[in-house]
This record gives structure tokens, sequence and C-alpha cells, in this order.
């Protein structure tokens, strides 16, 4: 085991100990539990959770090697790729930055459901994928796909939006029945 096996490790020496001290504080959720009902630390744990598991099964592969990468023409010809897209196209990463900081601003002003469906299009286009039936059925899917998940399974308070934006939570929420 090498300096370079230790190195690719400590991030998830970190992640580990990060997901440590988290799931502490989610123990301290203070809650009346109910009878057949999830209590609100039930979500927290489980993703921090999921979080220590993956810094556990990545600790190991890189500390037995399986996460050593390979040398050799195909680690070249990666390393080449790669440098070319970073080259050809920093403005994607600026857009994609602004798309972000605009989807943080914006989430609590035009709901949850539509700026993720507006941002989920805007980042396909940025992206330069052009098969636009794909972007906007992709989009569709992921939107109403994340209604289910925090409207009908996890139980999450989702930001409606300001009128006349929440009238299309309104309309998902009515769609997937919650």
């Amino acid at each position: 085991m090498g300096k370079t096996a230790l190195r690719q490790t400590l991030p998830y020496v970190v992640g580990l100990i990060i997901s440590g001290i988290l799931y502490h504080y989610a123990q301290q959720i203070d809650y009346t539990p109910r009878q057949g009902d999830l209590g609100p630390d039930f979500w927290p744990k489980v993703t921090i959770g999921v979080m220590a598991l993956i810094c556990l099964i990545e600790i190991g592969r890189r500390l037995i090697g399986v996460g050593q990468e390979t040398h050799g023409i195909a680690e070249t010809f990666e390393k080449e790729e790669e440098e070319e897209v970073a080259e050809k196209h920093p403005w994607m990463l600026g857009g994609g930055i602004v798309l972000v900081l605009t989807y943080a601003v914006v989430v609590t002003t035009l709901g949850f459901l539509l700026s993720t469906f507006i941002f989920l299009v805007s980042f396909m286009y940025l992206g330069r994928y052009r098969n636009h039936l794909a972007i906007w059925l992709t989009a569709t899917g992921i939107t109403l796909g994340a209604a289910l998940l925090f409207m009908r399974l996890a139980y999450v308070s989702l930001p409606r939006g300001a009128p006349p934006f929440d009238a299309f939570t309104d309309f998902i929420r009515l769609i997937i029945g919650a």
C-alpha cells in the first residue's frame, strides 16, 4: 500500500467522519412517534447511512488496490479527451454554475417543481444535447419522479412558489394525487 492509495483514500475517510457527525445530529431530532408513520429522522438517517456505506466501500477498494488507475495507452487517450473538452468548452462550466446559482435564487419564487423542470431543460441545452423530444420528456419524467418521491413517499414540504407559479405545483399535485 503506497502513498497514492492513502492519498486516494483520504476523501472517503473525511466523508466517513462527516457522516458520523451528521448521524450524531440526526439522532438528536426530537419528535413524538406515531404508530405506522416514519419519523422526520428516518430519511436523513438512511441517506447518511448510505453515504457512510459508500465511503467504507471506497476506502476498502482503495486500500486493496481495486481503485488504482491503469497505466498505458488507454489512460493517455482518456487524459487527452478530458483536456480537449476542458479547453474547448470552458463556457459550459461557467454556464452550469450560473444555472445552479439561478436555480437556488428562483426556487422559492417559481416553486421546486417548476424551477427544477426549467433547470433540467436549460442544463441539457447548455450541455449541447439537441434531441428536443428526449430533453423535454426527460425533464418531465424527472420532475414527476421528484414530485412522487418528495410528496408521496418522503412527505417533504417543497417550496410551492409565489402566485401565479404555485398553480404549476398544484397541477402536479393533482396529477400524482398528493
